[in-house]
This record gives C-alpha cells, structure tokens and sequence, in this order.
C-alpha cells in the first residue's frame, strides 16, 4: 500500500470540512482545522503535511495571513497551498496567486474537483521535489 499524503485543511465551515474529509479520506490523510491559528500550531508541532488548502475568511488568523506566515518560513515556504474562497473576482484570485498560492477554488465547489487539483498540484510539486513522499 502507498504512503497517504498528508492534506491538512484550514476552514471555518464545518460543514465545508465535512464534505471535503469525506472525498478525499479513502485518498489521503485527511486534518482539519478550524483557522489560520491552528493550522499554523499543528504544523509548528512538526506534523507532516503535503499540501494545505485554506479558506480566505476565517476568525483569529485569515486564509491571506496564514499564507503570508508559511511563505516567509524557511519550513514551509515550499509546501503548495490551495485558496477556497466566496471571492470570485479575478483581483483577488490574483492577489493571491502573487502571495504564493499554487491554486485557487472558488465556492460553491465540486469536491471531486478539488480532489482532482489537489492531486494535479501533488503532481507538480512532487516533480519538482523528489524528496516529497
């Protein structure tokens, strides 16, 4: 049996949390949290992650501040990070992108196709990265 990746998921929405886990659990190893707070203190704690998808608009630290912290860590600068977001215009998709996100889904989603980029940007990283299990 193949190594699971690890995704860990940063939204406020419990519901949000719930469809995603239940796509993608069969796939991978599947970690949520409820904000920018405590994702960041899960990975700070040394947990393993491949990729982060993360809300914008979440209570204590956004999706936009999360982003900005893991991009001037020397530790997880390199880990790709996907927006979920209810902004759909295109300043703010660019906004981002500029930040650093590898990705960018705007709500109302299809779980399978967040599946599908998850596994599109896993793709890419991993071949840039061969270190990544």
């Amino acid at each position: 049996m193949k190594p699971l990746y690890h995704v860990l998921i940063a939204e406020d929405d419990p519901f949000i949390r719930k469809i995603l886990r239940q796509t993608l659990k069969d796939d991978f190893e599947v970690i949520t949290k409820e904000n920018g707070i405590e994702a960041l203190s899960w990975l700070e704690e040394g947990n393993p992650v491949d990729i982060i998808l993360s809300d914008i608009q979440m209570p204590y630290m956004d999706g936009k501040d999360l982003l900005g912290m893991l991009r001037v860590s020397p530790v997880f600068r390199k880990v790709p990070l996907i927006i979920l977001s209810s902004f759909s215009d295109s300043d703010t998709r660019i906004k981002f992108f500029k930040l650093g996100a590898d990705d960018y889904i705007v709500k109302p989603f299809s779980p399978i196709e967040v599946k599908a980029k998850i596994i599109s940007v896993l793709r890419r990283t991993k071949a840039d990265n061969p270190e990544i299990s």
